[in-house]
């Protein structure tokens, strides 16, 4: 057997027990591989339409796997593609630079079985090297759909993959650009719409050495808090990179007043432990709890508050840690 270069991607574990992983040497290969290290090349990547540079699998509730390749496909961008247990490849989808170029992160299954990706570079607001990068949804039949375009403002430019949180929003990182021009964390929905939650680079020191971090170039992972975590490449104390926490911080949703009873929820995560207080002057720390602390066990926690005839009142969350 011809030895395959090196596989710079981590094994997932199928359905049957057994893992699969790619290779990125030549043009790659999908192989799959047995705890007793019996190991089956199940696709060789030939550099056309087919694709080149794998990066990755994802298992469908199908039971195929699925993956992106960096280069080849009709546009010689990179590809997704489906993948069987038994071996052969069908490609799902030739990139085409406006729509996102070389993918190097693997997909991500979603709760709604679709995958969602993201690729380094491309899409609609690519410069003229073609720094840019899109999020990208596609469905087991091919129905791909290009979701964000990154401008390389302060929404960054390279992602790097994605987590989906446990609110069914997804998060994930860019490698550049932001506020500070070193990377930023980002949350999308599945509509498209885009937030950037922080900026690499916000804490310096004297030389201006980023000890926040600079250019991650992992996905994040939730942890059982609910909190995201995940690392950068450079940067931080010792300028050799970081392990980040990024602490996701209840929102209040819009208020309703309905006969002098005033409607309060706020987004949550599932098992976190949150108090209500309320406070009527904000100079003077005098803060009440309104009811009993309350643990959320979906996306969000609401209550009511009586304020007929009562002073104003101002509301915070505390979530226990």
């Amino acid at each position: 057997m011809m030895a395959q270069r090196p596989p710079l991607t981590a094994l997932v574990q199928g359905s049957d027990g057994k893992f699969y992983g790619t290779t990125s040497g030549g043009f790659g290969t999908v192989f799959q591989i047995t705890t007793d290290r019996a190991l089956t090349i199940l696709y060789a990547f030939q550099g056309g339409n087919d694709g080149a540079g794998p990066s990755g699998l994802a298992q469908g509730s199908d039971g195929d796997f699925y993956g992106t390749t960096s280069a080849g496909g009709t546009n010689n961008v990179g590809t997704v593609f489906q993948t069987s247990t038994n071996g052969g490849l069908t490609s799902l989808h030739s990139f085409t630079g406006i729509d996102g170029e070389q993918p190097s992160a693997a997909l991500l299954r979603s709760s709604d079985g679709d995958f969602y990706g993201t690729t380094s570079g491309g899409g609609a607001h690519a410069n003229q090297f073609g720094q840019g990068g899109t999020v990208f949804q596609i469905s087991t039949n091919a129905v791909f759909t290009s979701l964000y375009s990154f401008t390389g403002g302060d929404d960054g430019y390279g992602p790097n993959g994605l987590a989906q949180g446990s609110d069914g929003s997804f998060y994930g990182t860019t490698f550049s650009g932001g506020s500070n021009s070193v990377g930023t964390v980002f949350e999308i929905n599945t509509n498209g719409q885009l937030t950037t939650l922080y900026a690499f680079g916000t804490v310096t020191n004297a030389s201006g050495g980023a000890l926040d971090g600079a250019n991650p170039q992992a996905a994040l992972v939730q942890g059982s808090d609910g909190n995201f975590y995940g690392t950068t490449a450079y940067d931080g104390v010792g300028y050799a990179g970081t392990v980040f926490r990024l602490a996701m911080v209840p929102e209040f949703q819009p208020l309703t007043l309905t006969n002098g009873r005033l409607s309060l929820s706020w987004s949550t995560e599932a098992g976190g432990v949150y108090q209500l207080q309320y406070n009527s002057d904000l100079s003077s720390g005098n803060w009440v709890n309104l009811g009993s602390a309350a643990t959320a066990s979906g996306t969000t926690l609401s209550t009511t508050d009586s304020i007929t005839n009562g002073p104003q009142r101002f509301y915070r969350l505390l979530l226990a840690p």
